[in-house]
C-alpha cells in the first residue's frame, strides 16, 4: 500500500491511512467519553473466493462503494490490502443497522467477484484504542 504524501489517505483507495485512522480513533474515543455516546468498530474484510488475489479494479470499486454507503463522519481506515475498518459515532444508536444495511449491498461484493466478512465491537467506558482493536481482531465474522 501506498500513502498519498499527506500522509492521511491511502493513495489507491483514498481511505484513511492507518497512522491517521489511529490519531481519529484515539480522539473519537475521547470524544465518546465525554458525551457518553460510545463508538463501534466495524471491520470489513474482502477477498475473492476464486482467486488467492483480488484485482486492483474490485478494491477501488469497493472503496468507492463504501464511501458511498458511510456517512461523512464516519472515518473508514485501509488497515491492511483486504481490510478496511470504519469508526461509528454514536455505535449503539447506528452500527447494527449500518451492518445490515453493508451486508445488503450487493454493490460492495462487486458483481460477486468480493466475499464480504465483517466484525463489530462496541468500546466500553475507559478503554484505551488498544484494547478495542484487539477486540475486534478476535471478533466474529459474519458474511452477508
Amino acid at each position: 500500500m501506498l500513502f498519498s504524501h499527506d500522509g492521511i489517505h491511502d493513495s489507491q483507495t483514498h481511505l484513511a491511512s492507518p497512522t491517521y485512522f489511529y490519531d481519529q480513533l484515539r480522539r473519537e474515543i475521547s470524544l465518546a467519553t465525554r458525551t457518553d455516546k460510545p463508538i463501534a468498530l466495524i471491520k470489513i474484510l474482502f477477498d475473492n473466493p476464486d482467486s488467492d488475489q483480488v484485482r486492483a479494479f474490485d478494491i477501488l470499486h469497493f472503496s468507492h462503494e463504501l464511501t458511498q454507503l458511510t456517512r461523512q463522519e464516519d472515518c473508514i481506515g485501509r488497515l491492511g490490502v483486504n481490510e478496511v475498518v470504519i469508526i461509528v459515532r454514536d455505535g449503539h444508536g447506528n452500527a447494527d443497522l449500518f451492518v445490515k444495511r453493508l451486508l445488503d449491498a450487493t454493490s460492495l461484493t462487486v458483481n460477486h467477484t468480493l466475499q464480504i466478512r465483517i466484525a463489530t465491537v462496541y468500546a466500553r467506558n475507559n478503554e484505551d484504542s488498544l484494547k478495542l482493536l484487539d477486540r475486534l481482531d478476535r471478533a466474529e465474522l459474519v458474511t452477508g
